[in-house]
């Protein structure tokens, strides 16, 4: 499986410390250049607008983001190969070259998953803390798989299958969402509804944005309101999310990392 790592240029140190990881690992990979928010050019038409825009509001470095993505997954769907895609301030668990090794193509087409989703982030949102999601079964002795119910955003490692990065970029060719709402957001009902994703708890990708911060967190204004149709969607998935665990459909998973315990990552650092 291809794993491809996203970098911007100006950035040396963090592709350092993911060549570090992934040769410690033994993995081979390439890196994918990230596009910069900083370097003047207009990005918002390739993004697009309209009123899903509105009610995912996005910044520079949000747009940037999703339209590197968006590129590597035209490269995914080209070379007709399953990917992992990794941005550069991920750490990586060692269990994650033993999963490298294991069919998890196979596996995600048995379950009709497009996108499959590796990382935990152990921010203050309790919906990345404690997503909502079906089990499916073991892929190790100790990592499970489940099909996600809710929203869990986050793209700093993942697989795709080229199938899926093919849908993607035919259904929306121009995102106008932040890329972890268009491929993880059940209220964007993008890649949530064509792809089917899933996730692996404990998760062998952590999001460190601790060790050297994040190039676009700053950007985000807190507190942003919502339009009155992203508060309406955001209810409904709500009470359909309260039945489904009610139901014993999907229950409440409490994310782990797979890391040990002297990783840096493992108690959340930043």
């Amino acid at each position: 499986m291809d794993i491809h790592v996203i970098n911007l240029a100006r950035r040396p140190d963090r592709l350092a410390s993911m060549a570090a990881q992934l040769g410690r690992l033994g993995l081979d990979w390439s890196r994918g250049e990230a596009i910069d928010a900083g370097d003047g050019h207009e990005l918002r038409p390739a993004f697009g607008r309209g009123m899903k825009a509105r009610a995912f509001p996005a910044t520079r470095g949000d747009i940037a983001c999703s339209l590197t993505h968006q590129r590597l997954w035209r490269q995914i769907a080209d070379g007709g190969r399953p990917a992992v895609v990794l941005e550069d301030d991920a750490v990586l668990a060692d269990s994650f070259a033993r999963l490298m090794s294991c069919d998890l193509a196979g596996l995600m087409r048995r379950h009709d998953m497009g996108v499959l989703k590796l990382e935990f982030w152990p921010g203050p949102q309790k919906s990345r803390r404690f997503p909502v999601g079906e089990v499916i079964g073991p892929v190790l002795e100790t990592i499970r798989l489940y099909r996600l119910h809710s929203s869990y955003l986050g793209t700093c490692g993942y697989i795709i299958t080229p199938e899926g990065a093919r849908l993607m970029n035919d259904r929306f060719p121009r995102l106008r969402v932040p890329v972890d709402h268009a491929l993880f957001g059940r209220e964007a009902s993008m890649g949530f509804r064509l792809l089917r994703p899933g996730f692996l708890n404990p998760a062998p990708v952590l999001h460190d944005a601790g060790q050297f911060g994040s190039d676009i967190g700053g950007e985000r204004p807190q507190d942003l309101p919502r339009t009155l149709t992203r508060r309406l969607r955001d209810w409904q998935i709500r009470f359909r999310l309260s039945r489904e665990i009610a139901s014993g459909r999907a229950e409440r998973v409490e994310m782990q990392f797979a890391g040990k315990s002297g990783d840096r990552a493992q108690y959340g650092a930043g």
